[in-house]
């Protein structure tokens, strides 16, 4: 008896990542499918399994080349017919009458951003997410918003691919739905995203602040100019010697400067001494005319500060005043004395 065939044989292929699915009825414990891979380019490959699916991926790596896959279900003994699919990630093989299932790529993360009334949506190219060569090529992808649809390209050398979205005004704080469809190397890919857009406030004229901030800042700085110039006014007028003590040292010096001229004016009025000069004449030889014209000159010079000039007549008293001085125990008249008090 001839085993019968797997039913509903399909397969995913979705970011080349192959997957094959297939039916039996009646599977029995010794049962298994072969699967059987043939590329159009390459050698095929055979892999038998006990599981209604089976990841071929690592069988169809060549994301360029068209694939036959093969099912077919064995017992050891007989064998059923087999059951096959084509599949390709390729637009050159790509043929919408031979090939039931058209692979494709997720479309790369989208990240949106709003500035006023614009959308800003920026994401990866493929190429930098899969490392396919296959990839290596012009993206193209088409945004669509409120049903107009704008169509964008980039290349792999580009860090980012971008597009802009203008709004209406009437979209400001509601969300908006954006569509995008991208192809590459016959591939396609598609996303949704959902974008709020803020109530936008209106902007406030600065100009009035930046003036009152100037303003301000004229009037601050023309009373800390004027602040300190009423300190510099007031530290210059402050003396260096303090009035008072100027006060006192000015007085101490008055008084010093007075103090010889009342010592002249006392010894100027020729008041007649207590003691004179003739009470203490006993006992000595008596004063010559000239002698007493000299003592009268030393109790002037005595009383004198200053002398700039010393008189011929001065100077002839201070001779004989030092003759007589040292003359006194010579003279006749001391030694009578002498004589008579020695006498019993």
């Amino acid at each position: 008896l001839i085993l019968p065939s797997p039913t509903n044989v399909s397969v995913v292929c979705h970011n080349f990542v192959n997957v094959l699915f297939w039916n039996y009825s009646n599977p029995t414990e010794p049962l298994k499918f072969g699967v059987k891979v043939e590329p159009y380019e390459s050698a095929s490959q055979t892999v038998d399994t006990s599981q209604t699916y089976l990841d071929i991926s690592s069988y169809s790596r060549d994301a360029d080349d068209d694939y036959f896959v093969f099912v077919t279900a064995h017992d050891g003994q007989e064998k059923s017919e087999n059951v096959s699919i084509r599949f390709t990630y390729s637009k050159d093989y790509f043929d919408e009458k031979k090939h039931k299932y058209k692979c494709s790529l997720d479309f790369p993360a989208v990240n949106t951003s709003v500035h006023k009334d614009v959308i800003e949506v920026s994401f990866q190219h493929p190429f930098m997410l899969h490392k396919q060569d296959i990839l290596n090529e012009e993206f193209k992808y088409i945004v669509t918003h409120d049903e107009q649809k704008v169509l964008y390209s980039c290349f792999e050398d580009e860090e980012l691919c971008t597009a802009e979205i203008h709004l209406n005004q009437s979209t400001a704080g509601q969300c908006v739905e954006l569509k995008l469809e991208g192809m590459i190397a016959g591939i396609p890919s598609y996303t949704y995203r959902n974008v709020c857009v803020p109530q936008q406030t209106p902007e406030t004229d600065k100009t009035g602040l930046i003036a009152a901030l100037l303003g301000g800042g004229t009037i601050v700085l023309f009373i800390i100019m004027g602040f300190v110039w009423l300190l510099w006014r007031k530290l210059s007028r402050i003396p260096i010697i303090p009035e008072f003590l100027r006060n006192v040292i000015t007085g101490q010096s008055l008084t010093s400067q007075a103090e010889p001229t009342a010592i002249s004016q006392m010894t100027s009025r020729g008041d007649t001494p207590l003691l004179t000069d003739e009470i203490f004449s006993y006992g000595s030889p008596p004063i010559s005319p000239t002698e007493k014209d000299c003592k009268a000159n030393t109790i002037l010079d005595d009383t004198v500060v200053d002398l700039t000039e010393v008189s011929e007549e001065d100077m002839d008293c201070e001779d004989s005043e030092g003759v007589g001085r040292s003359s006194d125990y010579d003279s006749p008249k001391f030694l009578q004395e002498m004589m008579i008090r020695s006498e019993p």
